[in-house]
Order: C-alpha cells, then structure tokens, then sequence
C-alpha cells in the first residue's frame, strides 16, 4: 500500500548548517549517494510514513495537539547508527549497518508533542512502526549518510570521531509532507497552518 506521507521537524540555524555539512563532508570523501541525490534537508521524522483516508483530520490533529507548545527543542549529542538484521528463526543471519545518524536528544515537549501527536494519528493511518505510540522507545535522529555505505561503514565512523557534536537547537514548526515535498507546515509561536507558499516563504520566515 502507498504511503506517501510523513511528518517531521526540520533542523534550524546551527544544527542544520552542522548537519548539512556533515552530509557534504562524508559524500565528497567516501562517495555515498544516499542523502546528496537532492540538496539535503536535515531533518527528525516524527510520525510515518503513512497513507491516510481523511487527510482533514491529520491536519486538525496537528494544529489541535501542537497548540498546547510555543517551541520544541532538543540537543545534538554525538552520532550512532542503524543496523538492518535478517533473521530465520529468530537466529540474525546477517546484518548491514545502512545508516548513520545525528542523536537527538529530545526535550519532554518534543517527547510529549511526538506521543500526543502519534496516538491520535494511529486511530486513522496506516502508519506501520511499532515504536510511535511508545515515549521512551521511539529513536529522534537525523541522518547524515544512509543506503550505500555498508562497506565503507568502518571508515566512515573512524572520520566521524574526529568530530565532538554537542549542540542545541528548537523547532519551531511541525512540517506534514507528501512524496517528500511540504504541503502544510503548523507554527508554534504563532498557532497558525501554513500553506505550501506560506512555509516556503523566506520573508513569513524572518517575521
């Protein structure tokens, strides 16, 4: 089944500068493709992806649960990664670690609004990961090199130590997307949802 949504909250001043360099940095030196197919948008998926029926209520879900919050921030703390397991039998017949993240450390709004958010969202999608209606166990991250980096994984990890990564940084907006492009994004400070045009806005962006 197509699933074309998700949700998520883009990375802003210092930590999207670090992040997108990061990408740049580990492409030029190793060639992984994963994340420079496009210009990258560091970013921290909340919720999906996912199909939906009523995208009316996705959207009064977003506004209803984001209103309670001003902001959402979070610190950067260091990189770890993902490893793809196969199992047969419950007995791993192989692994290949397939992406290398940025650890977010959530604040308690971002963890509260990711939960609120996802319970309600889960009455009405078809949204399939086990963790996004549990608080603790749900992984905030934001990639920096994904899909073709198995066999240089070693090297790359040996290059990331040379980097200390301990930052902050906060959300101001929640960003719903439809293969991969805006459609709607809700602010914070504002409790206004913004359009496509709107949230794409430099100018709306500043003010």
């Amino acid at each position: 089944m197509l699933r074309p949504y998700l949700i998520e909250i883009r990375l802003m001043g210092e930590p999207k500068h670090l992040a997108r360099q990061l990408i740049y940095d580990i492409f030029h030196k190793f060639r992984v493709r994963g994340q420079v197919r496009k210009r990258p948008v560091p970013h921290v998926t909340l919720f999906g992806p996912f199909g939906t029926k009523s995208m009316r209520d996705v959207i009064h879900t977003i506004g209803e649960v984001g209103s309670a919050y001003s902001e959402l921030p979070y610190e950067i703390d260091g990189f770890d990664y993902f490893e793809l397991k196969k199992k047969f039998l419950f007995i791993t017949t192989s692994s290949k670690k397939n992406v290398i993240y940025l650890k977010i450390v959530p604040s308690n709004d971002l963890k509260d609004f990711r939960q609120k958010l996802a319970k309600q969202l889960l009455k009405f999608t078809d949204a399939v990961n086990t963790s996004h209606d549990s608080r603790d166990k749900f992984k905030f991250h934001a990639t920096i090199a994904m899909k073709d980096i198995h066999y240089k994984f070693d090297k790359i990890w040996e290059y990331l130590q040379n980097y200390e990564i301990k930052t902050q940084g906060v959300a101001l907006r929640v960003t719903l997307l439809k293969q991969g492009k805006i459609m709607y994004e809700y602010e914070f400070p504002t409790k206004r949802l913004l359009n496509r045009r709107q949230s794409l806005s430099k100018r709306h962006l500043r003010n």
